[in-house]
């Protein structure tokens, strides 16, 4: 079978500072099929626009498309860059994450190889501002349940990471769009609609790179994320009442670990000051 095409749809808003590193990670993916990436601004004021015209002459209309206007958040972004898309395959690379060396052809042949798969997968590295990677514990954490992947068990709690995985462009005539109630767990809520359909494919080498800046989630948005994945297990969990329950329990205690680990470095910077 032939490789298949990509978009990458990548949302942004004056994300300038590390916008160059993930065009960057797209361009360079050594892929003998075509590639198109496209970026779907809010509105960015911070040189964005600037980066995206300088690099558009570089690349090509054919390779690099950008649209910069308001809109209604996250997923009516990416909505935007999918019903723009050409490709076969849709990546979803935020303006501060990174594809590994390679991802691209990994990941196309591995469609190739199964022309009904709707949906690929793999593992994603976290790094912080610098591009090192840390949290590893939490990357092995979730690697271990991607590997025993099965629709149950992801109801319990979402470890498929946004910027590694992959869907077929015309799985979302099946799915519908992102849904844009959810502020954060938009991605959690289509994954779990695709593996309502059929299991991803499962690729085994880090595909992505997840930029984590230290303290950039306020308690109020790690509390909203965790309460909408419990929504998504609800709305998607018929028919398996116990990983509905365990989602919910494992949300709040994961919430509870958090505000714990805040109330801990509170009290020790107060100390050192």
């Amino acid at each position: 079978m032939p490789l298949p095409s990509f978009t990458i749809v990548t949302p942004c808003l004056n994300g300038a500072a590390t916008l160059r590193e993930a065009l960057d990670s797209v361009r360079e993916q050594a892929y003998p099929a075509e590639i198109e990436h496209v970026v779907v601004d809010g509105g960015s004021t911070d040189g964005t626009l600037e980066i995206l015209e300088e690099q558009q002459q570089a690349a090509g209309e054919a390779r690099l498309r950008y649209l910069s206007e308001p809109d209604r958040g996250l997923s009516d972004a990416v909505n935007k860059g999918i019903r723009m898309a050409r490709g076969d395959v849709i990546g979803w690379l935020n303006a501060d994450d990174v594809y590994q060396p390679g991802a691209l052809a990994r990941v196309g042949k591995a469609f190739a190889e199964r022309p009904e798969a709707l949906w690929a997968t793999g593992p994603c590295l976290i790094v912080g501002a610098d591009g090192e990677e840390i949290r590893g514990a939490v990357t092995r954490y979730k690697n271990l349940f991607l590997r025993r992947y099965s629709y149950r068990l992801h109801l319990v709690q979402n470890f498929v990471s946004c910027p590694s995985t992959f869907v077929r462009r015309d799985a979302f005539d099946r799915i519908g769009m992102l849904d844009e109630r959810f502020k954060y767990s938009m991605d959690y809520d289509l994954w779990l609609r695709l593996g309502r359909l059929q299991p991803p494919l499962l690729l085994h080498e880090p595909l992505a790179a997840f930029r984590m800046a230290e303290g950039s989630l306020s308690m109020t948005g790690f509390e909203r994320q965790f309460a909408e994945h419990a929504q998504n297990a609800r709305e998607h969990g018929q028919g398996h009442p116990l990983a509905v329950g365990l989602n919910r329990l494992t949300s709040r205690l994961i919430v509870a670990i958090y505000r714990a680990m805040r109330r801990f470095r509170t009290r020790a910077d107060g100390a050192a000051s």
